[in-house]
């Protein structure tokens, strides 16, 4: 992700609270850092793009209100990331994959060591369904779009900072 926003023209920092994917990541500048105390002054970027991280914040009220907080008022917000179905039916069907399936595909495919993908199911068990999160997100954003698919279980969203005037996080 950090690749395509350089090739549009933009800067990248990269966030990750381990140092070991920092160190792992290209070279871009790096922040350690989570999204519920980042480390950067109100109305600091254009837009933010997360992968597969969102989900991991321990509370995902104040990582919204982080990320909202250092993204210029009318600027971008996207992520993909586990979404969880909001029908029972497709969110069991998706709990008994990442229950079950995950861990055996990463098994045979890494080995031990992709047996780690068995922590997606504890992930998902935490995460809001997809109606819950266009909620919340409306809370700080404006012009929500949730694009789901694999049964709902990957969401790709986009979203803008709330403009002045317009009040952020009343969820």
């Amino acid at each position: 992700m950090a690749a395509i926003v350089s090739a549009a023209g933009g800067r990248p920092v990269l966030l990750d609270v381990s140092r070991m994917m920092l160190h792992s990541a290209p070279p871009f500048e790096k922040v350690q850092s989570t999204f519920e105390s980042l480390p950067f002054r109100d109305g600091v970027f254009d837009g933010v793009v997360a992968g597969f991280s969102l989900r991991d914040s321990r509370d995902l009220h104040e990582a919204l209100e982080q990320i909202s907080r250092v993204i210029v008022r009318g600027g971008r917000f996207g992520f993909c990331d586990l979404g969880k179905p909001t029908s029972a039916i497709k969110s069991l069907i998706m709990a008994v994959y990442l229950r079950a399936a995950v861990p055996l595909i990463g098994l045979l495919s890494g080995g031990r060591s992709g047996l780690g993908f068995a922590s997606l199911y504890q992930t998902y068990l935490l995460t809001p369904d997809n109606r819950r999160m266009v909620h919340l997100l409306g809370s700080y954003f404006r012009d929500v779009a949730m694009r789901a698919t694999r049964l709902g279980g990957a969401i790709v969203v986009t979203c803008n900072v709330k403009k002045e005037g317009e009040t952020r996080g009343a969820y």
